[in-house]
């Protein structure tokens, strides 16, 4: 009888972290899709074009969290953090969490040393993992 319950109540909490984790990530995607989308072109010019990075180096890295965190490049902005408007989580996140070890590659492919736990937003990622000329 005992088991019983505990498997039950294995099965009704992993119901309900599903349940969960999917809310939250259909929210995020919902206020991503609210806004406008920008062109890569769009995005250099209104948001770094004064910064000193290449155009090039800005969009790979852009493009880089969208792919890993699964979501619309077009519609980040750099102010979106990391754990709130994307890459939201319940307890965990796998996307997060690889693009940590992502971060950590470029990094290391860069010989730059960065602290990735202030890096809180796509704005602090693209600064510092942009690639230098």
């Amino acid at each position: 009888m005992i088991l019983w319950i505990v498997v039950f109540s294995a099965i009704a909490l992993a119901t309900v972290g599903f349940t969960i984790q999917s809310r939250i990530a259909r929210q995020c995607l919902s206020v991503l899709d609210s806004r406008e989308a920008l062109s890569d072109d769009e995005i250099y010019r209104r948001f770094y074009a004064a910064s000193g990075l290449s155009k090039g180096a800005v969009i790979e890295v852009w493009h880089e969290v969208a792919t890993v965190l699964g979501v619309p490049a077009e519609r980040l902005q750099p102010s979106d953090r990391f754990g709130k408007e994307i890459g939201a989580h319940w307890i965990t996140s796998e996307e997060l969490d690889a693009l940590g070890v992502v971060a950590q590659e470029r990094a290391k492919r860069q010989a730059l040393t960065v602290d990735l736990v202030s890096v809180e937003t796509v704005d602090d990622y693209v600064k510092r993992l942009a690639p230098r000329n």
